[in-house]
């Protein structure tokens, strides 16, 4: 990103490594009780990213850096996570910008996050597995340690590493936490590309039946028929003849709303909600990304799905998709594109905003920032109706973290 970046926009990248698996969210009572200065456990991956922040803090001046003026960015999980650190014990002024690309589900999705007792339940089974369960809490801590990483993933799984809202450390799911002013005061791009999801590319032609039993693996039976009405998708297989992907086109869509659009709405409509309009013209913006990746050999040729923005952000599309593997050209209009690309990321660095041409979120009129090689860069109107997923997220949430939706405070069962 430095090399490839447009000459005049002086920028300083640090990447940060921290645990995942077993290592980051090993959530049990015992790990409580071993200090009383930290009443928690698990989150690990967030103590390592705050232990790197504040290195940065420290020492950043040096490399010709200001430490008052850091920005995080991430993709995916990372995405997730610097949206997340806002609602973390400790983070306060140590960052005041964050950039969350295709951070899958997105921080207003309940489902990201374990409470306390699913936490445990998860950690007690690995603890069983390894043979470890003792009554003498510093053997049963003694067994674990000493067992072998080989053994703690192979038990472990290939299960996603969740953050846990645990009452102290990550008090509170972040819509909550920024609706209760405990959601530290940034300045917030959220968005995703056009095919992060990749429905269309695995059941390019599913029928109704199909689709439905998609949808079910996500969404509570109740909810289905609303949504079936509201994207017209009954009817999605009866011409099939005229266009054989209309039903995973639907269910694409369907699948970004819930868990990208709305979640992301979610979280600046909570912003809007507790601190005004002032906040929203200043702070948030979002974003959608369609990138055209063109690589001739490779089957998805022209799908800006989940990662492909990478290259362009970081200037390196040449090298991510070298031509001896995929006979990919770094052309002029690409090169432009990712140099408009990291121009717009490095002012937000540098500003907390991105370049004048991008809209700030208004929740009266929201627009996002469309991003294509092909069209140039757009303001396009936000046109999701997302009550069904608020509704089914205000339940979720309820029936995970307690049933006040404003302050959630879970008891060790």
């Amino acid at each position: 990103m430095i090399s490839n970046s447009p000459s005049g926009q002086p920028v300083i990248i640090i990447t940060i490594n921290y645990r995942l698996g077993v290592l980051a969210d090993m959530f049990l009572k015992e790990l409580i009780e071993e200090d009383p200065k930290w009443p928690t456990a698990g989150n690990y991956m967030y103590l390592d990213m705050l232990s790197a922040l504040r290195w940065i803090k420290k020492n950043i001046r040096d490399y010709g850096g200001d430490p008052n003026n850091v920005a995080l960015f991430g993709q995916s999980a990372g995405g997730l996570s610097v949206t997340d650190l806002g609602a973390v014990k400790g983070s306060a002024g140590l960052y005041r910008t964050a950039i969350s690309q295709s951070g899958l589900s997105s921080p207003g999705t309940y489902t990201s996050y374990y409470s306390m007792n699913d936490a445990l339940n998860c950690s007690n089974t690995i603890v069983q597995r390894l043979n470890c369960t003792n009554e003498d809490k510093q053997k049963l801590l003694s067994c674990i340690r000493n067992s072998s990483i080989e053994d703690l993933y192979k038990i472990y799984g290939t299960r996603y590493t969740k953050p846990i809202i645990d009452n102290y450390f990550f008090p509170l799911y972040p819509p909550l936490a920024i609706q209760n002013g405990q959601y530290n005061n940034i300045s917030l791009i959220m968005g995703n590309n056009d095919y992060d999801l990749t429905v269309c590319l695995d059941y390019p032609d599913m029928n109704y039946t199909q689709a439905l039993a998609l949808i079910s693996q996500s969404v509570e039976q109740k909810w289905i028929p609303s949504l079936v009405d509201y994207y017209h998708l009954k009817n999605c297989s009866s011409n099939r003849m005229a266009n054989s992907s209309r039903c995973c086109r639907i269910v694409l869509s369907m699948a970004t709303d819930k868990l990208f659009d709305c979640d992301i709405r979610r979280i600046f409509n909570a912003f809007y909600s507790k601190y005004g309009p002032q906040y929203e013209q200043d702070k948030l913006y979002s974003y959608h990304l369609n990138c055209y990746p063109q690589c001739p050999s490779v089957p998805e040729e022209g799908i800006c799905r989940h990662s492909a923005e990478l290259p362009f952000v970081f200037g390196t599309v040449s090298d991510f998709h070298s031509q001896e593997l995929f006979n990919c050209t770094w052309d002029n209009s690409t090169r432009v594109f990712s140099n408009e690309i990291i121009a717009h990321w490095i002012n937000i660095a540098r500003t907390g905003k991105p370049l004048n041409q991008w809209p700030s979120y208004d929740p009266s009129s929201p627009k996002h920032f469309y991003i294509t090689p092909d069209q140039g860069f757009l303001s396009e109107t936000w046109n999701r109706n997302c009550s069904f997923f608020d509704a089914m997220e205000l339940e979720g949430v309820r029936k995970t973290f307690g049933n006040n939706h404003y302050i959630t405070k879970e008891t060790l069962k």
